[in-house]
């Protein structure tokens, strides 16, 4: 300040001296004044010496430390927001994480659910949603509403110290170690003081430059932090019924899937072919084959029948008496038994070389059928007795895991019906 504070017992409040009165000691260098008033020459001769003189008076400083001040105080309140806002980021995080975990699991449910905890989680989400991000950034656009007004104040409060002569005579008094015995004349020398030597003029300045610093200080970036983690959010699932809704678009298909296991299915799976007429064809081949084979099994019975004659005895009698009658009467002579046995052995190769020939040729035909197509068949007709659940297990188990891992995640058995039934 301009002035060496005196004794409180000297100050006077009621009696307030003017300019150029003797009320204390003027700058660092200046000597106590003679009082005019008691016939004194006194230091100064004009008015610009006395200026001169008090030009390393304190009042520079303590403007300079104000503005610096106000810049600490705005740092301070920003650190104090930045202090208010963490917990808020810090649960736009957690959203943030829920709706990617929710996101990942119906991506991967088959995964996801491989840990308990995880179930619960998804479970928590889907009863109880994943959070709010309105109340929390309402709750932010407060506090930056508040830090905005104590920027905007801090920063108008040095304009006003600057372009107001009243409250820079305030400010300066404010500064006094008891402001309350400064007389209206030590104020009012202040105040010229400062408002009339360099330092003074340059710190009065400083202000308004300081104030635009503080007025042009960004915001903490946590907001920007914030922001962006809001505008992520928005573009997820929230609320229960969102969580629910990503949870029917992914189970819909599958139990499309499920319903569209059919005997096409199981021929497409089963290398059948790809559509109705591929099954006729691959049936008509099967038959085929199987008809070919039961006749081959018959004819070399058969053809075994009339190598083995002796081995059956009751198709033996049949041929002699086939033979016996095959053969004429000579001279009303019944035939002897060596030209009845020459007669059955004539018979059972005739016989046995025309099976022969018979099984040559199912051979041939049966040979020229694809035995894949009909291997194929075979497995076709066999599967589709099955349910859906067990051709889903042996046809495309992953997919079955990854049905049942949607399930555990349902909370319900939307597809258990569908699995067991058998395909029509």
């Amino acid at each position: 300040m301009a002035i060496t504070e005196r004794k409180l017992e000297d100050q006077n409040p009621a009696q307030a001296p003017t300019l150029g009165m003797g009320a204390g000691t003027f700058g660092q260098q200046a000597q106590q004044r003679t009082n005019i008033a008691q016939g004194g020459s006194g230091r100064f001769t004009n008015l610009q010496q006395y200026i001169k003189a008090n030009e390393a008076n304190p009042n520079a400083q303590l403007l300079q430390r104000e503005g610096t001040r106000r810049q600490e105080e705005l740092g301070t309140r920003q650190g104090e927001f930045t202090r208010q806002a963490e917990p808020i980021k810090q649960q736009f995080e957690g959203i943030r994480s829920g709706q990617q975990f929710v996101q990942s699991a119906l991506q991967d449910p088959t995964k996801v659910v491989q840990d308990p905890k995880n179930i619960e989680r998804f479970a928590q989400y889907r009863t109880q949603g994943i959070g709010d991000v309105e109340a929390p950034f309402q709750q932010l656009q407060t506090a930056r509403g508040t830090l905005g007004t104590q920027q905007e104040q801090l920063a108008s409060g040095l304009e006003t110290i600057q372009r107001d002569p009243n409250a820079l005579q305030n400010f300066i008094q404010s500064q006094r170690v008891n402001p309350a015995l400064a007389t209206r004349g030590e104020n009012v020398l202040d105040r010229f003081l400062t408002q009339s030597t360099e330092s003074g003029q340059k710190a009065i300045a400083g202000l308004g430059t300081t104030a635009g610093v503080i007025r042009g200080t960004q915001a903490p970036s946590i907001i920007q932090d914030v922001e962006s983690l809001r505008t992520q959010a928005q573009g997820g699932p929230l609320a229960s019924s969102d969580v629910m809704n990503l949870l029917s678009g992914a189970v819909k298909p599958e139990e499309e899937f499920i319903r569209g296991i059919d005997k096409l299915f199981v021929a497409r799976q089963s290398g059948v072919g790809q559509n109705v007429s591929d099954i006729e064809s691959a049936k008509n081949q099967f038959d085929t084959f199987n008809n070919i084979n039961n006749t081959l099994a018959n004819k070399v019975l058969e053809k075994n029948v009339y190598e083995n004659i002796d081995n059956y005895p009751n198709f033996k009698q049949n041929l002699y008496f086939q033979a016996r009658n095959n053969l004429p009467l000579f001279n009303n002579n019944p035939p002897s038994e060596g030209q009845i046995n020459a007669e059955m052995k004539r018979i059972a190769n005739e016989k046995s070389a025309s099976i022969n020939s018979e099984i040559n040729t199912l051979q041939n035909t049966r040979n020229n059928i694809n035995t894949d197509t009909v291997n194929k068949y075979r497995n076709y007709i066999l599967n589709i007795n099955k349910n859906r659940q067990e051709l889903l297990q042996q046809y495309d188990p992953t997919r079955l895991s990854r049905i049942q891992a949607l399930q555990q995640l349902t909370g319900s058995t939307p597809f258990t019906s569908l699995l067991q039934g058998r395909i029509s």
